[in-house]
């Protein structure tokens, strides 16, 4: 009985990770897939839209126009999720309505446009078109126009049902597959413990790795193929729509040839999608009219496309064939693969951390206490799930604090606040819980942490209040502060002195790996959920880390005894060093300014009014996390190379200047409190982006900055703490303890980073180019710490 109860926890891995990927892969989808549909129903109301801006430009009321029932029942024959057209007046009265098709819940046509004016917002895509979220539906409001203005507006109801109907067939064979690979796994499992527990133990692997492999080639295929047919409606859309304009001719017995304005029509009907590379109409094979881009259409045949070819009459001799460019679908998959391979690397990341854990044996019959290499892969998963939990939500923090303070009618300097309390809540733990470590058990220490952290996000999800959001921050600060000293004193415990490398990189796999899967997943989960459900979500992962802790992790104790705590004793004592201080102010505390103020700060509020959508902010995040992960890897060699560990932090500190002089100059707009000359530069700068013939020339720029805030973080992280045991101050007190001073010392860069940032961004009227004046100051500092270097080495002794 106990193999098979040796198994349960492999088994249960498998369930959890395969739905995991199967559930975000779903969610990632519906968001883009829906986005394409919705993209596909602007263009299809388009040519609605410009008909009748025609008919209003010629002077007549709206009420006159002919033929409306008749237009919106074809785009309803077109895309089925259109659920309802209307034609309304700029005041919102109803001027037509029809429900092109019927729905049991609804009775009265125009109540489904009864949405008001603020829900609105401007979509991408259309002639000035606006899209509203309402239930299950969205609502897309395209302006009416004469020659002096909008006169009323072309609505639509786009039905979310007949949507995510499409996205579930799609994915039936994702979710049967992971039904079945997972019943494949167990019974494996279970026929393979038959021959022993080491055999299930040398099974576990292969076997989890080639699940994993099939059922990420299932979601590739399923993910790709739905964008690709996603990007090919539009043009299916527009070719049917336009076909139905004709048929109606057709029908009645009027001749193609003997018809006017036809490639006028089409000429139309391609400017309103100009990513249409040619629209064809041919009589038996024989080209009549052909509207071409010479940028995008290949050669005659059509090569380089993706075609759709809708037959207009009832002989299909007659043919309208709308052709889209290779480009144009890769391009749109590419955001899709995009945020696919951040949704892969997390779950993988996921799952190896807690397949380190089932190895290790740390599942089932618990040891009291696991030690070395088996102890470390048990105790990983513990600080990663709670380090997780709080990054999920760093990519919607920066929104909630601003719509919270805006709705409670505060300044905008508020809005950094709660990022400041949390750090001072974690800098405020870290004493208390180091004391701790030494009188209670350390377990006992963790689910303090784990409390505090679950407490915090389940504040600040469940009450709408500016003030909760600040408690429930600060409440998470003590809680990561608490994990902090807790995962560092149970790893040094329960290694040997020859494996103290381990234990440290037990703590920093920890944090990276949570940060990193954070961040990637929690952009993908927060663009289709609501705020606050979000944030309650992350809180039950924090509950699942207090039931991990409890459950599994060991009861452990220290075994000396408590030492006295001396800290401002080693505090008066280090702060009489040069080099020390030099480290502390010029770099130390810099760096942890930049990483709490700009990275996790400035950066996502940047982006998201940018326009950025919560995925986007957490894929940079995310390549801040993973860039920052493997610089820090490398750092030692990056050292040598480069020739001495204080090159190597002015090396780190020019890179931080310039990830946010460019996120400063690729964001920043005209107007605020800034220098003229800056403005310009940033006019400049984006004007080259927009001229480069690539459509994501701006977001690779903005992707470039965040890994240099990631280079400069990664080359200053570890080394710092090697130049200070290096320094005067380490041999004098103590490296230890100089060690643990400047701990606690750089805490006031996290503190003050968001308090200063913000109020950076506030005396520039939120213009992000206040970011590039923050990188020239750092530039600076750069230069006068080399200077200060060069000086003291200069001044010591051989």
């Amino acid at each position: 009985m106990n193999r098979f109860t040796a198994i349960l926890p492999g088994i249960a891995l498998m369930g959890l990770s395969l739905l995991m990927f199967a559930y975000v892969g779903y969610g990632e989808a519906t968001r883009v897939y829906t986005g394409m549909r919705i993209d596909r129903v602007v263009q299809l109301g388009a040519t609605l839209q410009h008909t009748l801006n025609q008919f209003a430009q010629s002077g007549l009321p709206l009420d006159q126009f002919t033929g409306f029932d008749r237009r919106a029942e074809q785009l309803g024959g077109v895309d089925t999720s259109i659920h309802t057209v209307a034609l309304t007046g700029v005041r919102g009265a109803t001027v037509a309505c029809v429900m092109v098709h019927e729905h049991p819940e609804t009775e009265d046509c125009a109540g489904e446009f009864d949405v008001h004016v603020s829900a609105f917002h401007d979509h991408a895509d259309g002639e000035g078109g606006e899209v509203a979220s309402v239930d299950n539906a969205k609502i897309l409001r395209l302006p009416v126009t004469d020659k002096f203005g909008p006169v009323g507006f072309l609505m639509l109801h786009v039905d979310g049902p007949t949507i995510r109907g499409t996205i579930d067939d799609a994915f039936l064979p994702v979710f049967l597959t992971a039904a079945g690979l997972f019943l494949a796994f167990a019974a494996m499992q279970t026929i393979v413990v038959l021959r022993g527990a080491e055999a299930a133990r040398r099974w576990l692997r292969p076997t989890f790795t080639a699940v994993m492999v099939v059922m990420v080639a299932v979601l590739v295929v399923v993910m790709f193929q739905l964008y690709r047919k996603g990007v090919e409606g539009q043009a299916e859309g527009l070719a049917r729509s336009m076909a139905a304009r004709l048929t109606a001719v057709t029908e009645i017995g009027i001749p193609i040839d003997a018809l006017s304005g036809i490639r006028e029509a089409l000429v139309d009907y391609r400017r309103i999608n100009p990513q249409i590379a040619a629209i064809t109409l041919t009589e038996r094979d024989k080209v009549l009219n052909r509207i071409t881009d010479q940028e995008h259409a290949g050669d005659s045949t059509g090569e380089g496309t993706v075609s759709f070819s809708q037959p207009i009459d009832a002989d299909q001799q007659l043919v309208l064939t709308a052709e889209l460019p290779f480009s144009v679908v890769i391009e749109a998959m590419g955001a899709g693969g995009r945020n696919f391979a951040a949704l892969f690397f997390g779950c993988m990341l996921f799952a190896t951390i807690f397949f380190r854990a089932v190895r290790a044996g740390g599942y089932g019959a618990r040891a009291d206490r696991i030690t070395g290499t088996a102890g470390l892969a048990v105790l990983q998963p513990a600080y990663f799930l709670g380090i997780l939990a709080d990054s999920l939500v760093l990519t919607v923090l920066p929104e909630i604090s601003h719509e919270r303070v805006v709705s409670e009618g505060l300044s905008g300097g508020f809005v950094s606040l709660p990022f400041s309390l949390f750090f001072i809540g974690l800098t405020a733990a870290l004493i208390p819980a180091s004391i701790l470590t030494e009188r209670i058990d350390l377990r006992a220490l963790f689910v303090g942490g784990a409390a505090a952290v679950a407490g915090g996000l389940f504040l600040v999800g469940g009450v709408e209040s500016f003030w909760a959001l600040c408690m429930g921050r600060t409440l998470g600060g003590v809680g990561q502060g608490i994990l902090l000293v807790a995962v560092q004193a149970y790893a040094f415990e329960i290694v040997s002195s020859e494996e103290r490398v381990r234990a440290a990189a037990a703590q920093v796999l920890g944090y990276n790996g949570g940060l990193i899967v954070g961040t990637g997943i929690g952009g993908l989960l927060a663009v289709f959920m609501p705020d606050a459900t979000f944030v309650m979500l992350a809180g039950l992962v924090a509950v699942v880390s207090l039931l991990y802790i409890r459950f599994v992790l060991p009861s452990l104790r220290k075994d000396q005894e408590p030492q006295p705590i001396r800290l401002f004793g080693d505090l008066k004592r280090v702060l009489v060093f040069p080099d020390f201080l030099a480290l502390l102010t010029m770099i130390g505390v810099t760096s942890k300014f930049a990483l709490a103020g700009v990275a996790i700060f400035a950066m996502p509020l940047v982006l998201h009014r940018s326009g950025y959508g919560d995925d986007e902010v957490g894929q940079a995040l995310m390549v801040f996390a993973i860039v920052t992960y493997l610089v820090t890897a490398i750092a030692p060699r990056l050292v040598k190379l480069i020739g001495s560990t204080d090159r190597a932090l002015v090396v780190g500190m020019i890179a931080l200047a310039l990830g946010m002089a460019g996120l400063g100059l690729v964001t920043g707009v005209s107007g605020g409190a800034m220098p003229q000359w800056l403005i310009v530069l940033a006019v400049d700068v984006q004007t080259a982006l927009e001229a480069i013939p690539l459509s994501v020339a701006s977001g690779a720029a903005i992707g470039l900055s965040v890994a240099l805030l990631g280079v400069g973080q990664g080359l200053i992280a570890a080394p710092i703490i090697a130049r200070v045991a290096a320094g005067g101050a380490a041999g004098a007190v103590g490296r230890d303890r100089t060690i643990a001073v400047y701990r606690i010392l750089e805490r006031i860069g996290h503190i003050s980073g968001p308090a200063l940032v913000g109020l950076l961004l506030v005396a520039a009227s939120d213009n992000p180019a206040a970011l590039a004046v923050l990188g020239i100051g750092y530039a600076v500092v750069a230069l006068l710490y080399g200077l200060a270097s060069f000086a003291m080495r200069q001044r010591a002794p051989a």
